[in-house]
This record gives structure tokens, sequence and C-alpha cells, in this order.
């Protein structure tokens, strides 16, 4: 797949002074083509890989942005450890090559890995992750591409510093074909697992699935973007898992933002969720829930509890610009048995925006023309991951310009987006159709917004509205509505 993909926004690059002489002659005993990397010395006994990844831990930036060791329920005594570590005391090795990363992350022993440039998998992979793992990204610029990490029945790993992207099936945006598994991490039964610092963006199917019966887990300061299905917790009836979510940045998805399912403790705290199409935070059945000073923008039902059983504890967040539930507190919630620091609500956007996601940043460059195509051959395959490759506050004008084909898919023009033209390339609205299986199929939010010939459509007709403009100035061109109205 092709793609025009994020640029730095200013952060200064920790590459050049993170990695020593040492370390990239090392780097150089091994090609693009080897099987297997051979291990590099640890910088120290006992190193935890962070110097050699030039990751600025224990460097004043941004407050606690970059803690030695996790927050959260994933710096809690529990199972026989005393907190998650990963490989530290492991070997430090490096991977080049898709096949470096496969074969670490699979090995018996603790290892640091560290992931250098972008490891591209012709073939989607689903890697299997042993336990005691780091996995760190080396400065600005590393990217797992068609690829994912999955861990079963393991504990003790951590993710830090890089990108997993471009695993996206063209067409199914809904994530529902046969062989579309392709999440972006997926953990059964596994504990002591920190994700931090981390952007993923435009994949199959979930972008990180915590599943049956994981515990102490931490997400924290990543950017989870561009998404049908962000963050799933559940897929099982027992009410055991403990998760923290802090510091992360949410924006231009639909769905599981997080779902949170039978969790016996969510703690859920300073992120930033903006630009969402079906629901924000969902407690669901027997799930305990504790939500304070999050900042909501432009979000649809941005918190809600449903189910049997479950509570709800909401305090100190903020709701811009949103619609429908907004949490109604049940129960009294949990006291997480950690020490943290809350930021006040209102702060949260510029924080996380700040510090949220590798060094270097998540924030596309702007392009004058993004291209959509269902064959790979444009930049993006989702008209949502176009959308979300126009930068917030967007002034200049931006076309994108959909190849023929049927695009099934919930699409938004975010209000923050303006001055977009969503264009069918050939000029006869019959050879770009946009559909959906249910309510709005196309949401126009954005002032200035222009939208020519495409049709806009149902799967099967309905009363309501298909198309929706509830942006100032918007200008309709050679547009067909089908199985609905247009609002």
């Amino acid at each position: 797949m092709g793609g025009t993909f994020p640029q730095g926004i200013g952060r200064r690059s920790l590459l050049a002074a993170g990695l020593g002489a040492g370390c990239l002659a090392a780097t150089a005993l091994f090609a693009q083509g080897a099987a297997a990397a051979v291990p590099i010395p640890a910088e120290a006994p006992g190193a935890t890989g962070y110097a050699d990844a030039g990751l600025p831990v224990d460097r004043a930036q941004g407050g606690n942005a970059w803690a030695a060791a996790p927050g959260g329920f994933a710096g809690v005594a529990a199972h026989g450890l005393a907190g998650t570590t990963g490989g530290t005391g492991g070997a430090v090795v490096h991977a080049t090559a898709p096949g470096h990363l496969r074969e670490f992350a699979k090995s018996a022993e603790p290892l640091v890995v560290i992931i250098h440039g972008e490891l591209v998998f012709p073939q989607y992979e689903k890697l299997t992750v042993t336990a005691n793992k780091s996995f760190l990204g080396a400065g600005e610029g590393a990217a797992v591409v068609n690829a994912g990490f999955k861990l079963v029945n393991i504990s003790n790993v951590i993710f830090r510093n890089f990108t997993v992207r471009d695993s996206y099936i063209p067409g199914d945006f809904v994530g529902k074909r046969p062989d579309n598994d392709r999440d972006g991490i997926q953990m059964d039964t596994s504990h002591h697992i920190w994700v931090d610092h981390m952007y993923f963006t435009r994949l199959g199917d979930g972008l990180v699935d915590v599943r049956k019966d994981c515990d102490n887990v931490t997400l924290s300061w990543n950017v989870f973007a561009d998404h049908n299905k962000a963050l799933g917790e559940g897929w099982t009836s027992n009410v055991v898992t403990r998760i923290t979510l802090h510091h992360n940045w949410i924006r231009n998805t639909h769905q599981r933002n997080a779902s949170l399912d039978n969790t016996a403790a969510s703690h859920v705290f300073n992120n930033y969720l903006e630009d969402i199409s079906s629901y924000g935070m969902l407690g669901r059945n027997a799930a305990v829930l504790l939500v304070e000073n999050n900042y909501f923008r432009d979000v649809r039902n941005p918190l809600h509890h449903q189910g049997p059983g479950g509570e709800l504890v909401a305090r100190g967040n903020v709701f811009a610009g949103c619609t429908g539930n907004t949490g109604t507190n049940r129960g009294a919630g949990f006291t997480p048995g950690y020490p943290y620091a809350l930021s006040p609500g209102p702060a949260v956007p510029a924080l996380v925006q700040a510090f949220a996601g590798p060094i270097g940043g998540t924030v596309p460059a702007r392009a004058g023309v993004i291209t959509v195509a269902l064959d790979g051959s444009g930049d993006y395959a989702s008209i949502r991951a176009a959308v979300g490759a126009v930068p917030a506050g967007n002034a200049a004008h931006v076309e994108v310009r959909l190849q023929p084909g049927t695009y099934h898919e919930p699409a938004v023009l975010w209000a923050d987006r303006r001055n977009i033209t969503l264009a069918g390339a050939t000029g006869n609205p019959a050879d770009v159709v946009l559909t959906n299986s249910e309510g709005v199929t196309l949401l126009v939010a954005a002032d200035g917004a222009t939208v020519r010939d495409v049709t806009v459509s149902s799967d099967v007709p309905q009363n309501g509205p298909v198309l929706e403009t509830t942006g100032r100035g918007a200008t309709l061109v050679n547009v067909r509505v089908l199985n609905g109205t247009s609002a």
C-alpha cells in the first residue's frame, strides 16, 4: 500500500545522541536479508536498552512522559512479578529486517530488541512473542509495517517508541473478512504488559486487543488513529483484568475507544479523545471504571456504561462539542492502589499532543491532493485514513480524490478538517459509491467543504439521512443520494 506517512512536528531527533558508534558499527554486521542477527552485548549489566535506542528516559521531557518504569497496573506487584521489566538484563539485540524481529520475538531467552527503521513484511504476520521481551524503536522513524504481535499465556513484555501500521485490507473497514485478524497487538491471558509511546494506525482489525483474562496492563502516551476499532478489552466472562489507560491520544476512530468489558478495575485518566464517530469509552457488563480528567472533543457518546452490574465513577472530564452519553455515575468504583499524578482536564490536549507517540511525532505533513484507491495504488485505501492525513485546523485547500470503487465505511469530514474537497476521480457519481451498514454514511461537519461526483448510499433502504451536513458553507456538486435522504 502506498502512503504519505507522518513527519516530525519539531521534536528534536534523539537518534544521533542516543546511538553510540559501537552500536551503529554492530548493526552493520547483518544484511537486510539475513534470517537472524547476532546479539550485541548490553550497554551495562541489567541494561534496559533505553540508552542504545536513544530514548529520553530520566530526562526532563513533559514531566513524567518518559518514565523509566511503568505507572499504573503494569507496575504493580502480582502473579509472582514485582512489576514489568521486559527484557531488562538480557542481551540487547538489533532488528534491521523482518526476519530479525520474527526470530527475536519468539526466542526463549530475555531480550531487549531495538528496531531500526521501517521493517516491512511482504505478507501480513502476527508475530509470536514470548515472555521477558522489550521492543524499542531506535530514535525517530522505527516502524513495523503489515505485521502485528501476538502474546498468549506470557508475561513481562514492553513495547516503546515505534509505529505499527498499514495492514488494512481495502474495503474491509468493519474487519469481518475471515482472513482479517490483523491486530497491532493481541494479548490473551497474559500479564504485566506495558505499551508506551507507540503509534497504531490503519490496521486490519483492532489496534490493541486485551483479551481473555489479561491482567496488569498499562497503555500510556500512545497514539491510536485513523481506524475503525481502537482498543478492545474482554472476550471473557471472568472479572479479573486490571488495566490503566493514561495520556493516550485517540483520534479519527469509530468504536472501542476503549470498550472495557468485565474488567475488575479500569483506570482511565488524562487521555485525549477527538473526532470519534460511533462511541468513545464504554464500560460493559461487570466492568468497574474510574475515569478521571480526560478530554473528549467531537466525540459521539463519549462515556457510557451498559449491561448488568458494573460501576462507573467519572470526575473532572471535559466534553467539548460532544453528543450523546457523557457518563452517569453508578457505584463507588475503586481506589487504584498505586501513585499517580492528575493533570487538569483542560490541560490534557496540549500535553498529550506534545508528548504522546514515538519520538518525532505523528502529525502528518499537509498535502494538496490525497488519493484513495481500493487497489492499493493511492496514498491510502480508506476515506478515514485520508481525512486523518489532513492536519487539524487545516487552513489551505486539500482535495481527497477517490478512485472508482465502493467504499464501505462511515466517512466523516470533521469540523477541525476545514476546506476539504471530497471528489470522485472520474466525474461520474456512479463510479464512486460511499455506503454503510447503518446510520449516516457521510457526515460533513467541516466548514467550507465540497463533496463532488460521488454517490452516497446505504446497504439497505432507510428513512433517515445517509448524507448529513452540519458545517457552514458546504457545497454539494453532482452528488447522488440513494437508499436514504440528505439532511
